[in-house]
């Protein structure tokens, strides 16, 4: 059984894996630990958008999705600032919201300058699985705009104004690579 991210005081960081901490990672790299003691996100992240995603890579992304360790799907995203071309990391960011759907797992959004076009394509897709936009450091207006579209938001600091405004099955913690002191 997949836990639910809520019982995670971590879902977004890197390089650190263990029992209560979700670990980004893209297809490249290896799921290690066992079941129970280490949890993962996979996906394609929009930096690595420069050159061409292959399919090979997609077909790596599906069957570490499939995983039990595998909590969700991400970092997927757009990023208006860095990555490869507009259009081809909405692709990219469209075949990983699908596969979300497909392994019935959340989606782990990474987001700059580009979340109207999230919620445009969120409204599109009308996914069944919640799409969370990891290290939200948006003002309150657009959290609002995304909690009420059902869209998820995690903070890597306390943020009291956004904590008001989110309710609590769509607020999420993390610390984005951040390992826990003493750890």
């Amino acid at each position: 059984m997949i836990p639910d991210l809520h019982s995670f005081s971590d879902i977004h960081t890197h390089g650190h894996v263990g029992p209560d901490v979700v670990c980004s990672i893209e297809p490249s790299e290896p799921l290690i630990g066992d079941y129970g003691q280490a949890w993962y996100s996979v996906g394609i992240h929009p930096w690595s958008t420069v050159s061409a995603v292959s399919d090979d890579t997609f077909d790596r992304l599906e069957a570490m999705a499939a995983d039990p360790r595998v909590v969700a799907v991400g970092e997927a995203g757009l990023d208006a600032v860095r990555g490869g071309d507009a259009a081809i990391q909405e692709d990219v960011f469209v075949r990983q919201a699908l596969l979300a759907e497909k392994v019935e797992k959340p989606l782990v959004v990474h987001c700059v300058r580009r979340y109207g076009r999230i919620l445009e394509l969120h409204k599109a897709i009308s996914p069944r699985q919640l799409w969370i936009i990891h290290g939200f450091r948006g003002k309150p207006e657009l959290a609002r705009q995304l909690s009420a579209a059902g869209i998820g938001i995690s903070l890597a600091l306390p943020r009291p104004e956004i904590e008001a405004i989110v309710p609590p099955s769509l607020l999420f913690h993390e610390t984005d690579g951040k390992s826990p002191a003493g750890q």
